[in-house]
């Protein structure tokens, strides 16, 4: 049998802590129809959360989106190795009827930025060589300073 297709739970990002750690520590990329936040990490099993909002559309047009993005991430955890990934729709995707072009468009977007960002796994390899001798850290496409200071009052 071919390598281990399933999307395990291992490949969930879940707990609140990993969750704020990469929209506190990620790097912010975006496409026309996602925003990507990556954090590199040791371990080389990617995980990804995929937040679809209302402004997406109903809820059956979000889960529509969410299936095809895991989708895409399950069958090609290769390209996410190393990463921890939150995937969030922008709401142009929901206008996307088909799952399979819905799936087609997350790689298509999230290759650009990972090699726009440097975030391959061979360039990984040498920022963190570059990091241990004191070389220049990453830096976001987006120039998004992160999240907003405040708590919950400023995320509604």
């Amino acid at each position: 049998m071919a390598a281990d297709q399933r999307f395990r739970p291992v490949h969930r990002l879940r707990r609140k802590k990993e969750v704020d750690r990469v929209f506190r520590e990620g790097e912010r990329l975006e496409g026309r129809y996602f925003r990507f936040i990556l954090l590199r990490k040791e371990e080389e099993i990617p995980r990804i959360l995929i937040v679809v909002g209302r402004k997406v559309g109903k809820a059956v047009v979000r889960n529509r989106v969410k299936r095809a993005v895991r989708e895409g991430f399950r069958k090609n955890k290769e390209l996410f190795s190393g990463l921890d990934v939150v995937v969030i729709a922008k709401p142009p995707v929901g206008g996307i009827k088909k799952p399979g072009e819905i799936e087609d468009i997350f790689l298509r977007e999230f290759k650009e930025v990972r090699d726009a960002s440097g975030n391959t796994p061979d360039q990984r390899g040498l920022r963190a060589e570059e990091e241990a001798t004191g070389g220049a850290g990453t830096q976001a496409l987006s120039g998004d300073p992160g999240p907003p200071q405040g708590g919950q009052g400023a995320r509604r």
